[in-house]
């Protein structure tokens, strides 16, 4: 039997997924953990893990590109299966990486007639959260082999001072004029760096925090990017 979260699995108009009372909830919370999430590459189990040891905690998920297939396949599960349906966050957010469509069906999570719709996926986005805009991408059409000044440059343009991506596959942090977020692959890391991701902590009017966690099965652990980028 299909319970109302699932009608938090809809796509908004505003290319998030979630319900828009969601959407506006995370937008005025006065504190939020938001879970980012990059490069996955078709390792669906290494995303699974992760949602299972912070998904419930978690009041947003941030997907920066390269695995749109994993949380296609996440929303679809979601439909029948109550464990996933339990441990994903009420928002989500999405941005296609270079390996990744721009259409992935999806089960339909209101009814069984058309059994799949499309889910849309841009190329960049906006978040709001705590009274911050957070502008995400995966980074691939902006030079980052160069730096993360075109990202910064984007999310200025975007209003936003905080910016979350991927496509390097090294988790990186880097605190200016934009807060810049990589929070690494959750399958095939590089640069000496074990499978990773970051929760993103925001406080309403005070600040934010990046932690970031090396993936493992017996309980992820707490680390520092040996390198920024």
């Amino acid at each position: 039997m299909r319970r109302n979260k699932l009608n938090t699995l809809l796509q908004d108009e505003s290319l998030l997924i979630g319900s828009r009372e969601e959407i506006q909830k995370l937008a005025t919370k006065d504190s939020a953990r938001i879970l980012v999430v990059s490069d996955s590459h078709g390792a669906y189990s290494n995303l699974l893990l992760i949602l299972r040891q912070f998904g419930v905690i978690s009041d947003a998920l941030v997907f920066c590109g390269d695995g749109i297939c994993d949380i296609s396949k996440l929303i679809s599960n979601a439909v029948d299966e109550d464990e996933i349906k339990a441990i994903i966050p009420p928002v989500i957010g999405i941005v296609e990486g270079n390996n990744d469509a721009d259409l992935y069906p999806v089960r339909n999570v209101l009814s069984d007639e058309p059994y799949y719709v499309q889910l849309k996926v841009p190329i960049f986005n906006v978040l709001e959260a705590c009274g911050q805009r957070i502008y995400f991408t995966h980074g691939h059409r902006n030079s980052l082999y160069l730096g993360t000044g075109e990202i910064v440059s984007a999310a200025k343009k975007n209003n936003c001072k905080i910016a979350l991506y991927g496509h390097t596959h090294i988790a990186a942090e880097k605190l200016g004029e934009v807060f810049t977020i990589n929070p690494g692959s959750c399958f095939r890391p590089r640069g000496g760096q074990k499978p990773s991701f970051a929760m993103l902590n925001l406080t309403k009017n005070i600040g934010f925090e990046c932690i970031f966690y090396e993936l493992s099965i017996s309980g992820s652990k707490t680390f520092f990017p040996a390198r920024t980028f």
